[in-house]
């Protein structure tokens, strides 16, 4: 069981009647934007000892204290439904992680949809890998939250088909990896999921596909072939709806892990630095890298 303190509980609660209210009521991505700019800086805090660095390509770097500057490099790819979210949003969960697993760690940018639907950001995301082995610093560590775990998994499928180094190790929380199928369904039926409302599934779905097809493995991760990645570990809240998602990737994968925290909201690591179940969640994934790429 998953022990939660007064502070966790407290967060949780705000997942369940704020949040997830703001997801279902509101139907302009731009106004959820800034709504989750300012709920995550004010819902996480990065350690002081860690000054973000935005580099010329929009990307944030983060260098915890000891970590030198020619460290391994961790790259991380933001969540958001593909609609919403940036680097800034989620520096605070990267900085703990970067902390946690001894790397120095950067954010890309990427475009988001409804302006930019697929598949702008997978190939945003593509191009900053490349970026990184192009410039001698290819990422020992790649990682992801929710859509930015869907990329993750295409950019390290398309390293290992483009014959690019590929990672040692990857950490993605409650990945998205099958777009296909009746998602709003699927998201009702998760009678423990905290965060995300139905609508908001169907409609981010609808925004960042514009008619593509999801069962494209290049937009569903999960179709396509997982074998050949780095060793893996995959953490997700039990009752979400998309653990059923981690579970099939642990499956299809050759070496990878399923973690499952209960009573936990989609991405509760976005608290780090304020909630002690993100900060234990987040030191779990850095041990893993710390353990795979050291």
């Amino acid at each position: 069981m998953t022990e939660l303190t007064r502070t966790d509980r407290i967060w949780r609660f705000f997942a369940r009647e704020v949040d997830r209210r703001m997801l279902r009521l509101i139907a302009s991505q731009r106004v959820l934007r800034a709504l989750f700019e300012v709920s995550a800086r004010l819902g996480s805090t990065i350690p002081p000892e860690i000054t973000p660095v935005r580099d010329t390509d929009g990307a944030l770097w983060l260098r915890p204290r000891e970590v030198t500057r020619d460290a391994p490099v961790l790259m991380y790819l933001h969540g958001g439904g593909f609609t919403i979210g940036s680097p800034r949003t989620h520096a605070a969960l990267v900085a703990h992680l970067a902390r946690a697993s001894g790397l120095r760690a950067v954010i890309p940018p990427y475009r988001l949809a409804p302006e930019h639907p697929f598949p702008a950001a997978r190939e945003d995301a593509i191009a900053a890998y490349a970026r990184l082995v192009e410039a001698g610093t290819p990422p020992v560590a790649l990682a992801g939250d929710s859509a930015g775990g869907c990329l993750a998994l295409l950019v390290a499928q398309h390293a290992r088909d483009a014959g690019l180094p590929l990672p040692r190790a990857m950490t993605l929380i409650a990945p998205i990896a099958d777009l296909s199928g009746d998602i709003k369904a699927r998201f009702a039926a998760a009678g423990d999921e905290i965060l995300i409302p139905p609508a908001w599934a169907a409609r981010v779905r609808k925004a960042y596909l514009r008619g593509q097809d999801p069962a494209d493995p290049l937009v569903s991760p999960l179709l396509g072939d997982l074998t050949g990645l780095p060793p893996t570990l995959i953490q997700a809240g039990r009752g979400e709806a998309l653990a059923e998602d981690g579970r099939r990737i642990a499956e299809a994968m050759d070496e990878a892990t399923l973690d499952l925290w209960d009573g936990m909201a989609h991405v509760w690591h976005l608290h780090a630095g304020r909630a002690p179940a993100a900060d234990r969640a987040l030191a779990q994934l850095g041990d893993f890298l710390k353990a795979r790429v050291s």
